[in-house]
């Protein structure tokens, strides 16, 4: 599989925004930073704020683009954020805004692509890469807030890189204007003791038939001490019940939070951040009410659905760097819970009788990394090959060159995503000697 299906489950993506800073802008339909008010967003009297150039969306288009912004100021500046607030025009399937590590590898990309300038994408990590992003946050309405505990807050600098990632969906009649704002709220650096990030546990296994109900339910564990401060569920239109225990630790199977609704009720904040150690987790039920006449998978289009359980962490201990916790849940096991590849004795081995079908259908050089594939991954394999939506991507992938061409492959046939990722995690945990190769880099 191709580096484009890599972090897709870290949804968290960014929406490319032009810069407007101390009163410029490069939209000018959009009005000045003095403007009262902008898609319901007052400029912030401790902060600044930030808006999309935006694009036209015709009449029954679904189109995900990635815009390049920037953060006003000099590298020198330092801003410690204490909340956010998110703007957001009429008919977005989402917005993640996304800030790259300054210095990093994306910094290069963005700045050739120019401030302003947009691609058409399946996130900011999957348009530009995947190392170097980190979440800002984002909405699937029409305002969102995210305000952090007292002490807590985010860091980012002067002229630091951005991406607006924003996915509308035109059921209208009229020509939609993509548009899109953020406040960055500032606190002083002597008031942020802990600085938070978020992270993504997504289920990569979701499939409910056509006109049929379906309940998914995954598990993942954290990998360090945190401090856990409060979760957000992710599904699209169909989804109906959403939630979520502890897993493991003394509150083991305790209920945390069960949603109703994929659109008003999508945040739960702990009454006090709670300290997780490591080894210790979160369950989480993803239910949906398929109303269509095909499967309802994983998948990036508005007609796909999504199961994603988002939160807000920060270190446990002083000095502590806090890695990545995200987890993507890509098998299931015998009592219909998800894990990720390496977790609950890891992804399952085939058959023997699934190994020599998968080894009987390979057109290409039997290797040692095709025979490691096919001894191991068999079973993800046959189900993306036997599946039209993956082997048809998995056939215009084998003459692709570059992300480009894979975005092309995938956009028509995006409910084939969690297949892939499902083939991709098993390959890169049990033969992960050839998960480089397989990844098409």
């Amino acid at each position: 599989m191709i580096a484009l299906f890599r972090s897709r489950s870290k949804l968290i993506v960014a929406v490319s925004v032009a810069l407007i800073g101390l009163g410029c802008s490069s939209d000018p339909d959009s009005g000045g930073a003095d403007d009262s008010s902008y898609l319901g967003l007052a400029p912030p009297k401790d902060g600044f704020q930030i808006r999309s150039v935006g694009a036209d969306i015709p009449v029954g288009a679904d189109v995900e683009y990635c815009e390049v912004g920037r953060l006003p100021g000099k590298s020198t500046d330092t801003y410690y954020v204490k909340s956010f607030e998110f703007g957001n025009g009429v008919n977005s399937h989402h917005l993640i805004v996304s800030a790259a590590t300054p210095g990093g590898p994306i910094e290069p990309k963005l700045q050739a692509l120019g401030i302003g300038n947009r691609i058409e994408c399946l996130s900011a990590q999957t348009a530009f890469g995947e190392v170097g992003f980190e979440s800002v946050g984002g909405s699937q309405q029409p305002y969102a807030s995210i305000e952090y505990p007292p002490g807590v807050g985010r860091e980012y600098h002067g002229g630091q890189y951005v991406v607006f990632d924003y996915h509308y969906l035109n059921t209208t009649q009229e020509t939609v204007k993509a548009r899109s704002a953020v406040n960055f709220h500032l606190a002083d650096a002597a008031a942020i003791e802990h600085i938070a990030r978020g992270f993504a546990f997504t289920n990569l296994t979701i499939d409910t038939p056509a006109g049929q109900n379906g309940t998914f339910t995954a598990e993942c564990h954290f990998d360090a001490d945190l401090v856990l401060s409060g979760l957000a569920r992710h599904t699209h239109r169909w989804g109906t019940d959403y939630s979520v225990w502890f897993a493991g630790g003394p509150h083991d199977g305790e209920s945390i939070w069960t949603s109703r609704s994929w659109e008003h009720d999508v945040e739960y904040e702990f009454p006090e951040p709670l300290l997780m150690k490591a080894g210790e987790g979160l369950k989480f039920q993803c239910s949906y009410q398929n109303t269509t006449s095909r499967a309802l998978r994983f998948g990036t289009s508005a007609t796909d659905e999504m199961c994603i359980l988002f939160g807000l962490v920060w270190e446990a201990n002083a000095g502590q760097t806090l890695p990545s916790q995200d987890c993507d849940v890509n098998w299931v096991d015998a009592g219909g819970t998800g894990h990720p590849a390496d977790e609950a004795g890891g992804f399952p081995m085939p058959s023997a009788s699934e190994a020599s079908i998968c080894i009987s259908g390979r057109t290409d050089t039997i290797d040692e990394c095709a025979q490691c594939q096919c001894d191991a991954c068999a079973t993800p394999i046959i189900k993306c090959a036997t599946d039209a939506d993956c082997q048809t991507v998995l056939t215009c992938l084998g003459g692709c060159t570059g992300d480009a061409c894979a975005q092309s492959c995938i956009d028509p046939h995006s409910s084939a995503l969690g297949l892939l990722a499902q083939m991709r995690g098993c390959i890169e945990y049990r033969c992960p000697a050839c998960s480089t190769a397989s990844s098409g880099r």
